[in-house]
């Protein structure tokens, strides 16, 4: 009988030393600090990185108004773009890289931009199913 309370004794202990360790795993892994995120009250979190929203360009089309936002585990992109050529441009495909501080790409994803008339600005929206609101950076290039 004494072995037996001993062995439970045991057992009770190791789960609970096992329980405290997951505890703490957990806790840690939700603590991750999101540098360049600022969460409005409807849980939407809303990158606030200034290089992420500096003006860029890509063969004659000027991006400004970045926007980069994730809810519902979508993250989304909004710019103004605008055609600073004197020519009309048809509609095209951009790729979009998303950079962390060291210009490391995390991850890539395309963007249409409709036709553009010379000086002409649109709005583009761009989606990606993952949370990236907190890149650093994006930069606009060919498509891949």
């Amino acid at each position: 009988m004494k072995q037996k309370s001993i062995i439970i004794i045991i057992a009770i202990a190791v789960i609970a030393v096992i329980a405290v360790a997951v505890a703490v795993a957990l806790s840690s892994s939700n603590t991750t600090k999101e540098e360049y995120v600022e969460v409005l009250d409807d849980g939407t979190k809303v990158n606030t990185s200034e290089k992420l929203s500096e003006t860029k360009t890509y063969n004659g089309l000027e991006f400004t108004n970045i926007k980069f936002t994730n809810a519902s585990s979508v993250t989304n992109l909004s710019a103004d773009v605008k055609n600073t050529t004197s020519e009309e441009m048809k509609s095209q495909l951009v790729g979009v890289n998303v950079l962390d501080e060291n210009k490391n790409v995390i991850t890539s994803f395309k963007a249409t931009i409709g036709s553009l008339k010379a000086g002409e600005t649109t709005t583009i929206n761009a989606g990606i199913a993952a949370n990236y609101a907190n890149a650093y950076d994006i930069e606009i290039v060919a498509p891949q």
